[in-house]
């Protein structure tokens, strides 16, 4: 194995610099991550909400649960993905409390830098080194506190590693912990990776197909309970396969661009300084593309406490089900609302929110009560951001017998909703 060489006779004294400057970066970025009890991010609080649910269910039920009622109107799944990761924090959160999510993101992204050098000793110089620090890809996955993502896929890479070094039983074990730890993403990816395997070393096809059938076999649970989620089974098949293609496609670069780095390493290494000047460029010029300008607060923000204010007003009813409609709070809100004793009628991400607009009211009390929701807390933000007809609708069911104003302040109102009761107005 080629060792790490930060000070190399043959690299530049400017490949030495922006390797130790990227060092320097992560080494920052992944200390004022752990400062924080809770991060909020884009994807952040699905992470703590769902450490939290297990937890409590472990402490009340002494077992790992299947569903959590008080996500997705009472349909949420437990583990959508991340069961590894998800249920080692649940174990260790009595003692670290929130933190525990916190410190496993930074886990995961250590294993990811760690596991691509493992994986490609090519890169272990420090240009390459350099180019593969400043992926793009990899820096969206950190800011966005893509946890799962990161656990799968640093398990993945460590399962590379132990492929390269004929560690077959080790590479199994680790390549089924990363297709069940998010199966949606990392099966396709290692299928892919398979078929090129299958081509590069054809002197191991026999250990390599049956290392691979038992690693998808071991992932095939994870792999039903995304197919089983009422989020997949609601959305239109269009959707789904349009997100999927677009996040297996864009995620697999935490992948390929290490590896065609150490692919143009071994042929022709002067030409990193064009890679390492576009991925540099690349992280700023892709924020307002990619949506991610709120994801790089996370390091300096500290979550908003007007919900969980609200939970301890008299307005807030513990069991209910709330619709929390909210920009610019990384929908910690939810997760206060969780915390507090409530229930929510959807998951964390957007997807499943559920923001639109609505053609008639009769449509809008016919999708409350699918939902089953007994509250709708809109904050004046939200209609500044979506601009949809929610809030309108409700002023207007606030005059009759199927909704009235529980809870109001400057920045948000609380609606007691009975859809059942719209429905028989109609």
């Amino acid at each position: 194995m080629r060792p790490f060489a930060i000070v190399d006779a043959r690299a530049s004294f400017a490949s030495r610099l922006l390797l130790g400057a990227l060092i320097a970066a992560w080494t920052a970025a992944i200390s004022l991550l752990l400062l924080h009890r809770i991060v909020v991010s884009n994807d952040s609080l699905s992470n703590y909400g769902h450490v939290w649910l297990i937890t409590e269910h472990l402490r009340e039920h002494h077992s790992l649960p299947w569903k959590l009622p008080a996500l997705l109107h009472g349909d949420g799944q437990a583990y959508p993905y991340g069961f590894l990761p998800w249920t080692l924090a649940a174990l260790l959160r009595p003692l670290l409390g929130d933190w525990v999510s916190t410190l496993f993101m930074a886990v995961g992204a250590g294993g990811v830098i760690a596991g691509t050098f493992a994986a490609l000793p090519e890169l272990r110089r420090p240009l390459p080194a350099a180019c593969a620090l400043a992926n793009p890809v990899l820096v969206e996955m950190f800011v966005l506190f893509q946890l799962p993502f990161a656990w799968a896929a640093a398990l993945f890479l460590w399962a590379a590693w132990a492929f390269r070094r004929e560690r077959m039983v080790a590479a199994t074990l680790l390549a089924g912990a990363a297709q069940a730890t998010h199966a949606a993403v990392l099966m396709p990816i290692t299928a892919v990776a398979f078929l090129l395997a299958w081509n590069i070393f054809p002197g191991r096809r026999r250990g390599l197909a049956m290392s691979y059938a038992v690693s998808v076999a071991a992932a095939l649970p994870a792999a039903a309970i995304v197919l089983a989620s009422p989020v997949v089974s609601d959305a239109s098949r269009t959707t789904v396969l349009a997100n999927f293609a677009e996040t297996v496609g864009w995620r697999a670069l935490v992948f390929i661009v290490p590896a065609a780095l150490a692919w143009l390493t071994t042929r022709r290494p002067r030409g990193l300084w064009p890679a390492a000047i576009l991925f540099l460029a690349l992280n700023p010029l892709l924020v307002p593309v990619r949506h991610t300008m709120f994801a790089w607060g996370l390091f300096f923000r500290e979550p908003d406490g007007q919900v969980a204010a609200f939970t301890r007003t008299p307005a807030f009813e513990p069991g209910a089900t709330y619709r929390v409609l909210r920009a610019g709070d990384g929908k910690v809100g939810m997760y206060q609302i969780l915390k507090a004793g409530g229930r929510l009628d959807s998951e964390f991400f957007p997807e499943s929110i559920d923001r639109r607009s609505w053609p008639s009211q009769q449509d809008y009390a016919a999708f409350l009560s699918k939902r089953r929701v007994d509250y709708v807390l809109i904050f004046t933000s939200y209609h500044r951001r979506f601009s949809t007809n929610e809030e309108s609708l409700l002023n207007t069911m606030s005059g009759s017998r199927c909704a009235s104003v529980a809870a109001q302040t400057s920045e948000y109102t609380a609606y007691r909703v009975q859809p059942s009761d719209c429905e028989v107005a109609r």
